[in-house]
């Protein structure tokens, strides 16, 4: 895993990120001064935007940037590799995520069952069309890591139909708390 990058710009001066258990750490360098910061993954949003000759990863409290990387330097490959080092580190911290380890999650069939009945009932399809479908497999085979990583990834995507979501069916919030692994 890259866990450093050093960039050097002719006139902005060096800019060298490193990757420190739950945050970043990054310094600037340039003639006149040296600044030091460090940015909590859990705070960033895992998409980062390109603006010009710059990649930033934004604040998911203000929409500011809070770690701006030239594009693109040293190299591409080593820049790319980086960025989805800190896209990764950014995700394992999102403690708002649903996941699912190697073990998988424990699954009780009938409260799945009570689970689908219960949005199929009381929250429009179209809004959750993925997650049910996530849900109707895993029926199928409730021990199937794959098919538990795709409910966790469906609901990940639900955006604001995650309230209704946990509303009418707790027992999936239930169910992803009570995973048996660790990451």
């Amino acid at each position: 895993m890259t866990s450093i990058l050093v960039q050097k710009h002719p006139i902005k001066g060096t800019r060298e990120f490193q990757l420190v258990d739950d945050e970043i750490q990054y310094t600037f360098k340039s003639p006149f001064k040296t600044n030091s910061l460090c940015v909590l993954f859990s705070v960033l949003d895992p998409e980062p935007i390109i603006s010009g000759s710059t990649l930033s990863f934004i604040s998911k409290v203000n929409n500011e940037p809070l770690v701006e990387m030239f594009l693109d330097k040293p190299d591409k490959k080593t820049f790319d590799q980086f960025v989805k080092n800190v896209q990764l580190k950014i995700i394992e911290n999102d403690f708002g995520r649903f996941r699912v380890g190697e073990k998988g999650i424990d699954v009780d069939i009938a409260r799945l069952d009570e689970s689908i009945e219960m949005l199929q009932k009381n929250v429009d399809p179209n809004e959750i069309e993925l997650l049910l479908s996530a849900l109707v497999e895993l029926q199928t085979k409730p021990d199937n890591i794959q098919y538990q990583k795709n409910v966790a990834d469906a609901f990940n995507d639900l955006g604001f139909a995650q309230s209704q979501v946990i509303i009418y069916a707790p027992y999936i919030n239930f169910m992803f708390s009570g995973y048996k692994y660790s990451l």
